[in-house]
């Protein structure tokens, strides 16, 4: 990787501080443990003792610094072997405290003493004879932190390959892959993605949509947004009769809630609300028609939850079938509809949404024929690039063939499949959380221009029939100032703002 002209952040002086702090320590523990189980690391975190008997404040440290560098780890790894005479021989202990110390000096902003002294206590207590050189790299990185996010050695080499200066400086600042980095540039513009990578190492914003069965969910709503200050949800009429309270809230929506708020109540074990990313409630909603309606890819039942709940604010008269490949996901999904009181007038299918004739086989025998929908939504499986920041593993997961071929490939056969049940009329939504063209505008436009998309006219989100309801107006603005030329819907996560979701909605000739 080369050199990178050294700009200082000030002395390091020689100050040794007494031992690790125990978030590092516990952070270190965690990211061990996942090189040997491959689990992800929000459920490590979730299930560990350790970050349990941290108080607060170290705990929080603990997650970030365990999502941080799992998020980063490739950038963080050519960092640290830069400065390594031998990387193939650092044993994992040391590497990962090097990683932890890095990704502080890089993306939090530690004080550099202090984050190069922790790391050499890291190293120390995994592996004393390691403490000389874990100093040395951890200071010649603190030195070069701001060459090294600028890409000042790509700059004084010109294009390395086919890789800019301005396109590694990026992928460096957000923590992501070059190769990744120049494909989300290419599908949603330099300033888009400059907004991504600044969003990367922060909290997503968390919302919810309420229960509309539960009469106490919007006090003790209210009660928790209130206790922490929020200013964002402004509640001034019932939640029920579909309040608008910010720009693209929709009926039911309460943005910008605090979750260590929400998980100390017993509002999501009662199922009083569902949180589900305001982007992605935006799409369940336009999915919702008169008639009956189908969701291919439910899942857990997020957007099954949010389709009821919406309905029956609405007055929207559907039934539903919740068609998902995971059995175990379908026992999930149909448990929390059954404890909210939403799972009247909703079937739970387990099947393949590419060969829908075996997957809906007995609500054809009940329809006596092919059962068609008024509203099919094909919630499809995705890179998920759109909800980086909640899933760190992502982006260094992923490989060109999954959003080359096998992703689109998966992806068309769902939309050709699903299409030949809408009705004449009917609305057929495709949905991703994935920011990339490969996977959305790409295969749209495959469909529309194969045999089985001959029939579909693409038309906006926007004028789905919830939002041609006068109670979702505002919700319809937000949709449209989101959507393109063609009204394709795209949001991109930005600091402070909502996750990457894409959704194109195509009609049905009569």
């Amino acid at each position: 990787m080369g050199g990178w002209p050294a700009r200082a952040r000030g002395c390091l002086g020689s100050t040794r501080m007494m031992g690790a702090s125990p978030a590092r320590r516990v952070a270190l523990d965690i990211l061990l443990d996942l090189e040997d189980s491959g689990a992800y690391a929000r459920d490590a975190l979730d299930a560990s003792l350790k970050v349990r008997a941290l108080d607060r404040r170290d705990a929080g440290l603990a997650m970030r610094l365990v999502l941080g560098v799992v998020a980063s780890y490739g950038c963080l790894d050519d960092l640290i072997d830069a400065f390594s005479d031998k990387p193939d021989r650092m044993n994992s202990r040391v590497r990962n405290a090097l990683r932890i110390a890095t990704f502080e000096l890089i993306y939090l902003g530690t004080e550099p003493r202090a984050a190069v002294s922790q790391g050499v206590e890291l190293v120390r207590d995994r592996a004393r004879s390691a403490t000389g050189f874990a100093n040395a790299v951890l200071r010649r990185i603190a030195e070069c932190r701001d060459s090294y996010l600028d890409a000042d050695d790509v700059r004084e080499q010109g294009a390395r390959g086919r890789f800019a200066a301005s396109i590694v400086s990026l992928a460096r600042r957000g923590g992501l892959p070059e190769w990744l980095t120049e494909r989300i540039v290419d599908s949603i513009g330099f300033d888009s993605a400059e907004d991504l990578a600044a969003a990367e190492f922060e909290p997503a914003p968390v919302a919810v949509q309420v229960n509309p069965h539960d009469s106490d969910a919007e006090e003790d709503l209210r009660r928790i947004v209130r206790g922490a200050g929020n200013a964002r949800e402004g509640f001034g009429e019932p939640l029920a009769n579909g309040i608008t309270v910010q720009e693209g809230q929709l009926p039911g929506a309460v943005l910008d809630v605090p979750s260590a708020r929400l998980v100390g109540t017993d509002l999501l074990k009662r199922s009083g609300v569902a949180v589900c990313d305001l982007n992605a409630q935006v799409i369940a909603t336009a999915a919702l028609a008169e008639g009956r309606c189908l969701e291919v890819g439910s899942g857990r039942g997020t957007k099954t939850f949010v389709m009821t709940a919406q309905a029956q604010r609405l007055g929207i008269a559907c039934s539903s079938v919740a068609l998902e490949l995971s059995r175990r996901k379908t026992s999930l999904n149909r448990r929390r509809l059954e404890r909210a009181g939403l799972a009247e007038g909703v079937r739970f299918a387990t099947g393949d949404g590419c060969d829908l004739d075996q997957s809906l086989r007995d609500i054809d025998g009940e329809a006596e024929g092919r059962a068609l929908f008024a509203s099919v939504l094909v919630d499809a499986p995705c890179s998920g690039t759109g909800t980086m920041r909640r899933h760190p593993e992502i982006p260094w997961r992923l490989l060109p063939v999954d959003v080359d071929e096998d992703l689109p490939e998966l992806q068309l056969a769902l939309l050709t499949e699903a299409a030949g049940r809408v009705v004449p009329g009917g609305q057929l939504l495709y949905a991703t959380c994935s920011i990339l063209k490969e996977e959305n505008a790409s295969v749209v436009n495959a469909f529309l221009a194969s045999p089985a998309g001959a029939a579909f006219s693409l038309e906006p989100v926007s004028n789905a029939p919830a939002f041609r309801m006068d109670v979702c107006e505002g919700a319809a603005d937000y949709v449209r100032a989101h959507e393109d030329g063609r009204g394709r819907f795209q949001t991109v996560p930005k600091p402070d703002g909502f996750d990457g979701h894409f959704c194109a909605r195509m009609v049905r000739r009569g």
